[in-house]
């Protein structure tokens, strides 16, 4: 298969790229919360005295906010850009299994036999492709630094493994039924 950025189908392979358009407002949007944070923190001060509404709520906790949600946009923000320059398939299904490459905290290689359930479902609004894995260890094992504890954090979640629509430049309906056909014959759930 080329390397033409777009989705690519074949009968026994698919290759997804994420949407260029989405990436880039995401792009915009985490670059706006960290400008936004940013400002904040050089403001301070003043936001804590003329604090009113919910800002008398936001105000205490600003040292916090400004310690996790500048480092996380800002990283948010460096590979979604990363990822618009230099496009890297978001998911590749093959007669191997799932490539998932969809997010930060992409775990890679999830073969057939490693995943005991796969379906859709919604978060804050957004669609999901959700996988189970029989164990979940072994992807935590691969993983190192952030990816371990980004990973290790959905560890109890309903859908450890998660596939976002905007990985994704198909609907992912359609992504899920091309995996339909290895679903069915490694007869997962």
């Amino acid at each position: 298969m080329s390397e033409t950025h777009q989705t690519q189908v074949s009968k026994d392979c698919m290759i997804v790229y994420p949407g260029k358009g989405r990436t880039l407002l995401l792009s915009i949007l985490s670059l706006a919360f960290v400008a936004v944070l940013v400002w904040a923190a050089f403001n301070r001060d003043t936001i804590g005295e003329n604090a009113q509404g919910i800002t008398t709520v936001i105000a205490p906790i600003l040292p916090l906010i400004l310690v996790i949600g500048i480092p996380f946009f800002s990283l948010c923000t460096v590979y979604l850009l990363y990822r618009l320059v230099k496009p890297k398939p978001s998911l590749r299904i093959d007669k191997e299994g799932i490539y998932e490459n969809a997010s930060l905290a992409s775990v890679g290689l999830i073969r057939w036999d490693e995943i005991k359930r796969i379906g859709m479902y919604s978060l804050a609004g957004q669609k999901m492709i959700g996988i189970v894995p029989t164990d979940f260890e072994p992807f935590l094992q691969r993983q190192s630094g952030i990816k371990r504890s980004l990973l290790s954090a959905n560890k109890n979640k309903e859908f450890p493994i998660s596939i976002p629509q905007n990985a994704s430049e198909v609907p992912l309906e359609s992504v899920l039924e091309f995996a339909r056909q290895f679903i069915d014959q490694e007869k997962i759930g």
